[in-house]
């Protein structure tokens, strides 16, 4: 519960030392990350077992086995999958930058992650209306359902990551004392995104038996 304390603080109380009161907002801010990083697990959580339990069921089909399913080419999956592991090492290194106070690596590292997160929303897009020219609808059969669900709902969250990016460009181009905390905030949310992209990556072109083992191991059986 350490992490919800500093949302339980009365912020209206008057605080006689600064240094506290920047300390404090820095602690509320780190917990509202941990909050809503701990909310984004849950539902994509709820999202992976549903698809998994699906998958039982006798019209399910494949995304990745033969060339004529939607997911057999990976190509625009891997490009995209680069863009996003490209964006984390550089707000990496500007993380890591920004506590050496070495502001212009910093800077560039911040910038350079915001243009390849971008560059990623952008490849998602292009493979969604790839897949759609291709009569890969969203309500072809559950998988590919499933599909457009889990990478719409995990590119909504790097959009959102880019606005708060957006913040952070303003705050370090105007050389605010808070550079580091806002680098360090978008570099754990989006290595948070490149986790939970490596597991939707894995989980979508698994193959059926892998399906079946997880939900027989988690006892998720219909």
């Amino acid at each position: 519960m350490s992490f919800l304390t500093p949302l339980m603080e009365k912020s209206w109380e008057p605080v006689k030392n600064p240094q506290i009161q920047t300390l404090g907002r820095e602690h509320t801010r780190r917990a509202g990350l941990r909050l809503l990083l701990t909310v984004v697990s849950v539902l994509f959580f709820l999202f992976i077992v549903a698809f998994l339990m699906r998958s039982q069921y006798p019209d399910w089909q494949p995304l990745a086995e033969q060339s004529s399913h939607p997911l057999f080419n990976k190509t625009l999956l891997w490009l995209n999958t680069s863009y996003l592991v490209l964006a984390s090492i550089c707000l990496q290194v500007a993380r890591v930058s920004g506590h050496k106070n070495r502001l212009i690596l910093a800077k560039v590292g911040l910038i350079m992650g915001g243009l390849f997160s971008c560059a990623f929303v952008t490849g998602q897009w292009m493979l969604w209306q790839h897949l759609y020219q291709q009569g890969f609808v969203v309500n072809s059969h559950p998988a590919l359902s499933f599909f457009y669900i889990l990478t719409g709902l995990h590119a909504i969250h790097v959009a959102i990551g880019i606005l708060a990016w957006i913040v952070a460009v303003i705050v370090v181009m105007r050389d605010s004392p808070k550079l580091a905390q806002y680098i360090e905030l978008c570099a754990i949310y989006w290595h948070f995104l490149l986790g939970l992209w490596a597991i939707l990556f894995i989980l979508l072109v698994s193959k059926p038996e892998t399906y079946n083992a997880i939900v027989e191991f988690c006892g998720l059986g219909i």
